[in-house]
């Protein structure tokens, strides 16, 4: 900020503006990171309207294994997604009837869980009519439905539908079978507009600088003010972000806005890529991340886990309980490095080797992805291939262990092999689907990454 000048212990007139600009700054950059879990569910449904064409209470299906053509925040290509908006300020309660063979979470917009699908949700893996209650209602709940509240108006259903001995359609159907229609049409519910994305592209990565405080507004704008926000709210009033009145800021407030969405980011990014959290590491003594360090609630004792849920809001979407509950053989479990055994971050120009060794302790397959730093979206190179699973025809070592190398280049056997981009900074998820008992105990290790050559 440079020197303040003060006249007989006053900041001077000049000050008092130098004063107020830093003061907004500073406020700009903390909302930056307290809105960065709305922003990422606002800006995914705005490119899911957008570049797909999907609107509340339409299923937006990934009809086949999501390629890097999509950009959203560490998806995979190992299952088959689909995805529901709803609105319940407009509609009232929403039922969103889920077959069986889907397996997912329904989040309020600041990610929260409403309530999970599947095994670890009340339909117990069965399939069932989902009612969803808007933020404050009181009214009746028919019989016959599985209910919960929202406390927020907007919510998303993301599910998931696994590819069993290579029969992607009809992962893919059970998909399409999800039905989605307001309470009030329930005696004869309309037919649900399924919108099938096949190859086309998205972009749900919310915009760097200025658009970033655009997406905040219109987010705000539809939902209630909770207790916990008051204090963000009253800093952003001065910027002109207020909940009801139009987003139209000065010349000043932009050029504020601007810088600090800028530094925001980096903030972020460090906090993601580099917690400084107790919980943070998964095997000590290695770069493995746990990539939740969260209560799905976002609350601690004394306390609201605004830096655990950055470091997870960041980089992924969408948060379940599923996600740390450690039950043998059921759920997934994911970890994440951003950095090589050295404790270097992972650079695109260079070449590295995971050694994975045999008998990975999961119950059905194993997975690792490579993402942009940047995008935090699966790598996207003219190989159009982030990633390997178990599920592939990798190379196997004679223990039945399995190397897979990273770099710009491939080696003699590509197989086993992730482009990268020189130039570009990159991490990697490796994630385990129904992770056994060997995973919980630690018997089994994953190693740090290492750098070749």
């Amino acid at each position: 900020m440079g020197p303040v000048e003060l006249q007989g212990g006053y900041p001077s007139t000049k000050s008092v503006g130098k004063l107020y600009d830093e003061l907004d700054f500073q406020r700009a950059t903390q909302a930056y990171i307290w809105a960065t879990p709305l922003v990422a569910m606002e800006a995914l449904r705005s490119a899911n309207r957008s570049d797909w064409g999907v609107d509340y209470d339409d299923v937006g299906l990934v009809d086949g294994y999501t390629t890097p053509v999509v950009s959203a925040l560490t998806g995979n290509n190992t299952t088959i997604y689909a995805a529901v908006f709803t609105d319940l300020e407009r509609d009232g309660p929403v039922v969103i009837d889920s077959p069986v063979g889907v397996y997912g979470v329904i989040d309020d917009f600041w990610q929260r869980p409403v309530v999970e699908v599947g095994p670890f949700g009340p339909d117990r893996g069965k399939g069932g009519k989902f009612l969803l209650l808007p933020p404050g209602y009181d009214g009746p709940v028919p019989d016959g439905y599985l209910a919960a509240k929202s406390k927020t108006n907007q919510t998303m259903f993301i599910g998931r539908a696994f590819v069993k001995d290579g029969d992607v359609k009809s992962a893919v159907d059970t998909l399409a079978r999800i039905k989605v229609y307001p309470l009030s049409k329930a005696e004869r519910p309309p037919e649900t507009r399924v919108v099938r994305a096949g190859n086309r592209p998205l972009n749900s990565i919310a915009p760097k600088g200025f658009g970033y405080w655009q997406l905040l507004s219109d987010a705000l704008d539809k939902e209630p003010v909770e207790e916990r926000d008051r204090f963000f709210h009253a800093m952003l009033k001065p910027l002109g972000i207020e909940k009801g009145k139009a987003f139209k800021p000065d010349d000043r407030q932009k050029k504020i806005l601007t810088e600090a969405a800028d530094v925001g980011f980096l903030m972020a990014q460090t906090l993601s890529m580099a917690p400084r959290l107790e919980n943070a590491s998964s095997y000590p003594g290695t770069h493995w991340e746990w990539v939740l360090t969260l209560d799905p609630s976002q609350e601690a004792p004394g306390y609201t886990q605004l830096d655990e849920r950055t470091d997870y809001t960041f980089e992924a979407i969408t948060i379940a309980e599923g996600m740390i509950k450690m039950i043998p053989g059921a759920g997934s479990q994911y970890m994440s490095a951003a950095k090589d055994k050295t404790g270097a971050w992972l650079e695109g120009g260079r070449n590295y080797t995971l050694h994975v060794p045999a008998d990975v302790p999961a119950k059905e397959f194993w997975a690792v992805t490579v993402y942009d730093v940047m995008t935090r979206s699966m790598i996207k190179t003219q190989t159009m291939k982030a990633g390997v699973s178990s599920q592939d025809k990798l190379k196997e070592n004679v223990d039945g262990s399995v190397d897979v190398h990273f770099g710009p280049q491939p080696p003699k056997d590509d197989v086993n092999w992730v482009r990268t981009i020189p130039g570009r900074g990159w991490f990697a998820y490796f994630r385990w689907y129904g992770p056994t008992e060997k995973f919980f105990d630690k018997s089994w290790a994953l190693p740090d990454i290492e750098r070749k050559g």
